[in-house]
C-alpha cells in the first residue's frame, strides 16, 4: 500500500506544480513538473502507510500546489539557496505531516498488523494538534542543530559557508573539478575568464543564447600566422590559428 500510495502522490503532485505553473505563467516546464513529482514524494512520506489511495494523490496534489505558490519564499526569508531545498523538503514535508493527522486512516494502517494510526477523518481530531506539535518541535530543532553546525564550520581553517565570488562566475565545476570532462570550447571561455581576462565581448558571450554566441566569440579571438615547416625541403605554409 505506501508503494502505491508514493507513486500515486508523486502524480498527482506533477499535476499540482504544473497547475500553478499555467496559472501564473501560462506555461509549463520539465523542471516544474520534476519538482511537482519531489513534493508529491516528500508529502506523502509521512502518510504513506496510512491513507488510502485517494487521500494519498490528494495529499501529493495539496503538497505540490503549496510548495509551488511559494516561489518566492527565499526572498521573503532573504536567504540564498539556490537549490530551494528548504521550499520543497521542508515547506513540503510540514504539508505532508499536518496532512497526515487530517487523513490518517485506522482501517490501512493495521494492514501491518501492528499499528494504529487515525486521523481527523476517523474522529481523531487531536491528532491534527499532535501533528502540528510534532512539526513545531522538529523544525526548531532542525534549525538550531544546524545553525550550531553551521557556524562550527565557519570557524574551521579552509571551510566556508559561502564560496568566492570568482567560484560563482565561473561555476563549481571547473573551480572544484579542473578535469570535468565538458565541451573543449567551454574550457577556452571559462579558461579565459579564470585567468582575469574580462573582456566584455567575452562576458557577454556567457550570458548570450548559444546560437548568438558564435559571434560574440569570434569578434573578440585573437589570430596570428603561424609558420609550419612541412618537410626536409623546408616549404613554409601559413595558416591562420586561434587563441
Amino acid at each position: 500500500m505506501a508503494a502505491f500510495n508514493t507513486n500515486t502522490a508523486a502524480s498527482t503532485g506533477v499535476l499540482g506544480w504544473v497547475m500553478v505553473d499555467y496559472v501564473k505563467k501560462r506555461k509549463f516546464s520539465v523542471v516544474g513538473a520534476c519538482e511537482g513529482a519531489i513534493a508529491g514524494l516528500v508529502g506523502i512520506t509521512p502518510a504513506a502507510g496510512s491513507v488510502t489511495l485517494a487521500l494519498a494523490a490528494v495529499i501529493g496534489f495539496v503538497t505540490a500546489v503549496v510548495c509551488a505558490s511559494l516561489q518566492d519564499l527565499n526572498k521573503w526569508i532573504r536567504t540564498d539557496e539556490g537549490l530551494e531545498v528548504f521550499r520543497l523538503h521542508g515547506i513540503g514535508g510540514m504539508v505532508g505531516s499536518f496532512l497526515t493527522g487530517i487523513f490518517a486512516t485506522a482501517s490501512i494502517s493495521l494492514l501491518d498488523g501492528a499499528t494504529v494510526a487515525s486521523g481527523a477523518i476517523d474522529g481523531n481530531g487531536i491528532q491534527v494538534g499532535k501533528q502540528f506539535a510534532e512539526i513545531t518541535a522538529i523544525s526548531s530543532y532542525s534549525f538550531l542543530v544546524s545553525c550550531a553546525l553551521l557556524y562550527g564550520l565557519k570557524w574551521i581553517p579552509g571551510m566556508h559557508l559561502r564560496i568566492s565570488e570568482e567560484a560563482e562566475m565561473i561555476g563549481l565545476d571547473l573551480d572544484q573539478f579542473f578535469d570535468e570532462q565538458i565541451g573543449e570550447r567551454d574550457w577556452n571561455l571559462l579558461g579565459t575568464v579564470r585567468d582575469g581576462l574580462s573582456r566584455p565581448g567575452i562576458l557577454n558571450a556567457m550570458n548570450t543564447p548559444p546560437s548568438e554566441q558564435t559571434d560574440c566569440l569570434e569578434s573578440e579571438t585573437a589570430r596570428k600566422e603561424t609558420k609550419i615547416g612541412i618537410g626536409d625541403a623546408g616549404i613554409d605554409k601559413t595558416t591562420t590559428a586561434s587563441v
